[in-house]
């Protein structure tokens, strides 16, 4: 069945409406209905022919964003913005033209706008110099950025200094400051304790309980560290923070000291002329999964003095013939 060219909506009458064609020739979102169909609009010679906003309600949601945090989004997830040239007392809408192309309005329908997680109170509308109306939030006339391809994207924030997301409030979406981490009370200080493991008895941690290893192929007379590079990766050194920032449990002060490094001149802590380090396998305070690994990384007495007890008892299937992830005697790591 052939229709008059007059019944077919041209491209352009249907993105303004809200209505999206895919590409099977479907409608995105088969609720959303065409408010041109059924009735007529008379056509004013004047001006080019724009179709009535969609008669499905527009719908506003709420959104976490990673940087963000909570913002406004349309029914489909797409980003909601505002725009500092507008006004929220009155509402005034001041993006048209190619503005309004790039930044196209988020229109108020002849049914209530729905809301999630947004206060209704807050919902409003405005009518813009073309006489269509714009859903506002606290004021603010909101639109949608052409430049978003998917639900979730807000590349729009900032843009000209202007554009900003919408938080739930109405307000501007700003970027969140960075999560600050937590801080143990010795923070910035070098701490040693003299801890008694059930399993190997007395051996040497820091003040958050993660445990302090000795390496053979470094030497305390005089005091040298010879990890650099994958094995600094593997065995990162510990951190000596200067005498005023010093704190010791059951650790005699004599047998502390401090080398600088040859690879990076930062301080490293000595016990008994030995440089100290952790083992990046160790996940939790008190794990001590480097003790004998590839026989030549030990576990360290507070006097300085390497643990024997698990001598070769490293976690295996690391890089040398040492039987762990230190060096062994292949010269692995």
């Amino acid at each position: 069945m052939r229709f008059p060219r007059w019944a077919i909506p041209s491209a352009a009458a249907l993105i303004a409406s809200g209505m999206v064609l895919s590409a099977c020739g479907q409608e995105n979102g088969s609720k959303r209905g065409n408010a041109a169909s059924g009735s007529k609009i008379a056509a004013d010679p004047s001006k080019p022919a724009s179709p009535a906003p969609s008669a499905a309600p527009t719908t506003l949601e709420v959104a976490s964003v990673t940087k963000l945090g909570k913002v406004v989004t349309d029914g489909q997830g797409r980003t909601l913005y505002r725009f500092d040239n507008d006004t929220a007392k009155p509402s005034a809408s001041r993006c048209a033209g190619a503005c309004a192309k790039a930044w196209p309005p988020v229109w108020a329908t002849t049914s209530a706008t729905r809301v999630n997680g947004v206060e209704q109170t807050l919902v409003g509308k405005v009518q813009r110099p073309d006489g269509k109306w714009q859903v506002t939030l606290n004021g603010w006339p909101l639109y949608r950025y052409a430049k978003d391809q998917s639900p979730g994207d807000v590349t729009g924030q900032g843009v000209g200094k202007k554009w900003y997301a919408a938080a739930p409030t109405g307000k501007k979406a700003v970027a969140l400051a960075p999560a600050k981490k937590k801080t143990g009370k010795w923070k910035g200080w070098t701490v040693v304790k003299a801890k008694n493991d059930p399993k190997f008895g007395m051996i040497l941690t820091d003040g958050d309980g993660r445990t302090l290893y000795r390496y053979d192929k470094d030497t305390s007379k005089p005091p040298n560290s010879t990890c650099f590079g994958a094995c600094k990766k593997a065995w990162p050194p510990a951190v000596f923070n200067g005498w005023k920032h010093l704190k010791l449990e059951g650790v005699s002060k004599k047998v502390v000291n401090f080398i600088e490094r040859k690879d990076d001149g930062k301080c490293q802590l000595t016990i008994n002329g030995w440089p100290m380090y952790y083992y990046e396998k160790d996940t939790r305070p008190g794990d001590t999964k480097g003790q004998g690994v590839g026989g030549i990384w030990w576990l360290t007495r507070p006097s300085g003095a390497k643990v024997m007890t698990g001598a070769g008892g490293g976690s295996g299937g690391g890089t040398g013939s040492g039987g762990g992830s230190g060096y062994g005697t292949g010269g692995g790591y």
